[in-house]
Formats: C-alpha cells, sequence, structure tokens
C-alpha cells in the first residue's frame, strides 16, 4: 500500500527526470550491486592480485554499465575504489571501519586486505534528478561479535522539499548460505550472520516504521530464494511488524552457480513495496559478460522513471 508520502516521492522523481531529456529519453534509474573481490589500491596485492590492465578492464566494464550508482563490497579503501570509479565523474563513500592486519590469503603469499562496503554515486544525479546524497553514519553494528566483521555503508537520496530514499550497502557474514541459523546445532559462522540478521531486521524495521522508502544492496552470502529461507523470514518480520520486502531477483536461479545443488544467488538487492512498483523485472539481471573480473557478478537493478506512464495505484 502506498503512503502519501511515498506517492509524493514518486511524484517529485518524475517531474524532475521530465526535465532533464538525458533521462527522459530512457526513462530508467540503475542501481548496480558487485563484490569486486580484495580489489586493492595498488597492483600485485591482496588476494586477488591484479595488474593494472585488470583494473582498466574493470573500469570499461563499469563505464559499459553506466550505473547512476553502485553499492560496493570488498574494496580496500578510497583508493581503491577510485582506480574503478574515475572521480571526475564519481563520487564515492566508502565505510569509515578502521585497517585491519590480516593473516595471509589461503592460496596465495600475500596478506588479506581490507574488506570495506561502499557506494559510487554519479556526479550528475543532482543535475538530473534533483537528488543529492546524504552520507549517514555507518552502521557499525553489523560488524556484531565478528572482529573483522564488514560496516555497512548508509546514504541517503534526498530533495529540498523533503524527499528521501534510504541506500545501505552491506556485506554479511559468509560460510552459512543455506543452513539453519538457530538452534542448538548451528555452527559459528551461522550464530555470526544471524547477530548480523538481527541488526538488519532493525535497520529496516525502523525504516517501515518511519514510512521512509529504502534499497539494500549488496552480498548477503545467503541464499534468500530458498524456499521458506529463515533469514528472509526474519527480515520481512523487521523489529517485530512486518515489512513488505521484494528482491531484484525473486526466485531466479544465479546463472553460475557455485553449486548446482544450491543454485540461488547470495548477492540481492531488496527494497520496500513502494520502490518494487518502480522496477523493471524484465531488465534486472546478473552481468556475466563480468565474471573474468571478479568471483561475483554485479546484479544490474532498473527502475522505470517514465514520466509516460500513470502512476501506481496509492
Amino acid at each position: 500500500m502506498w503512503t502519501s508520502k511515498r506517492y509524493r516521492l514518486c511524484v517529485v522523481l518524475l517531474l524532475a527526470i521530465a526535465q532533464f531529456p538525458v533521462l527522459a529519453a530512457d526513462g530508467v534509474f540503475t542501481l548496480v550491486s558487485w563484490n569486486i573481490e580484495h580489489l586493492a589500491d595498488e597492483d600485485g596485492q591482496g588476494c586477488r592480485a591484479r595488474d593494472a590492465a585488470e583494473y582498466q578492464a574493470i573500469r570499461r566494464h563499469l563505464e559499459q554499465i553506466n550505473a547512476d550508482v553502485v553499492a560496493f563490497q570488498e574494496v580496500e579503501n578510497q583508493r581503491a575504489a577510485a582506480r574503478i570509479f574515475p572521480e571526475q565523474d564519481y563520487d564515492i563513500h566508502v565505510s569509515t571501519r578502521s585497517t585491519q592486519k590480516f593473516s595471509k590469503c589461503y592460496d596465495s603469499p600475500n596478506h588479506r586486505l581490507m574488506q570495506r562496503t561502499g557506494f559510487a554515486v554519479r556526479k550528475d544525479l543532482g543535475a538530473r534528478l534533483g537528488l543529492k546524497v546524504v552520507r549517514q553514519a555507518d552502521v557499525k553494528e553489523l560488524q556484531g561479535s565478528y572482529n573483522s566483521g564488514r560496516w555497512g555503508v548508509h546514504l541517503i537520496l534526498e530533495r529540498d522539499d523533503g524527499m528521501s530514499l534510504h541506500l545501505l550497502s552491506i556485506h554479511l557474514k559468509s560460510r552459512c548460505t543455506y543452513q539453519a541459523t538457530v538452534g542448538s546445532k548451528v555452527n559459528n559462522n551461522c550464530s555470526l550472520l544471524r547477530e548480523q540478521v538481527e541488526v538488519l531486521a532493525g535497520w529496516l524495521g525502523k525504516r517501515n516504521a518511519l514510512g521512509q522508502d529504502f534499497i539494500i544492496a549488496g552480498d548477503f552470502n545467503r541464499q534468500l530464494d530458498q524456499l521458506s529461507d529463515e533469514v528472509w523470514q526474519r527480515l520481512e518480520a523487521g523489529n517485530g511488524a512486518y515489512v513488505d520486502l521484494e528482491k531484484a531477483l525473486h526466485g531466479v536461479k544465479h546463472p553460475q552457480p557455485y553449486n548446482r545443488k544450491y543454485p540461488f544467488a547470495i548477492d540481492h538487492v531488496i527494497y520496500n513495496q513502494a520502490i518494487d512498483a518502480l522496477a523493471i523485472e524484465a531488465k534486472t539481471h546478473f552481468d556475466v559478460r563480468a565474471a573474468p573480473h571478479s568471483d561475483h557478478l554485479p546484479l544490474i537493478s532498473v527502475f522505470e522513471m517514465d514520466t509516460g506512464k500513470p502512476l501506481p495505484s496509492p
């Protein structure tokens, strides 16, 4: 059910686009979520040691996607992000999580580097959509009791008249992709994931209680599309009140599954019902062309901003 506030947000976005032929021509807003696998600020470093040519290839691929917003994971720092997101085109927002020293990689003499979350936002977003970015405090509680747990990066896209859209880039605990997260036989990884899920459920529950539209994007390390997944059910419960959530690729199997017995994705873009009404499902997909660049595929989500179509009924 659309609230009057959400209805006004959509109206504002559509009217803003009508002023700018660049977006009005195709009428879409593109958001990408991508775990870029150990992106370092220096050549030859980290658990995926790349050379300059590989960084250039990633940069060219992102230019082809031409996203308005990219929620990224596993990026060492601001300098690493700037290697693939030209600073003349993008504003970069990286987690403020402090730097730690880690052990050697499993299959390399290199040491593991920081894995930070963040966003790259096109600088012309304000000119084209009338939206400005307001950085919020990192959701450091997502670390839980996990010492090297990743923090969430929280942005608000807002207009001067008070309309807003909350964005959160996350990277949750690995190695609990489909197992139970509660019960006496739960392993340590699943216990840690459960802690993070509780924090995330509280965050989106708060957005829901305040009537705020939101998009959460990132590496959940969890197959939320598996039948009756308990993590997905917990997120829909929010902080005690039902939250009507939607996934960008609900029920679609991953095009390159790591394990064919469990073929669903662990990277997701989820949002509330009002934003779901703008999603173009036919254009939302995993970009398999990016397979040489990372062990994750970019998840591209496209949202309709066509002024020629009627608004969803409130």
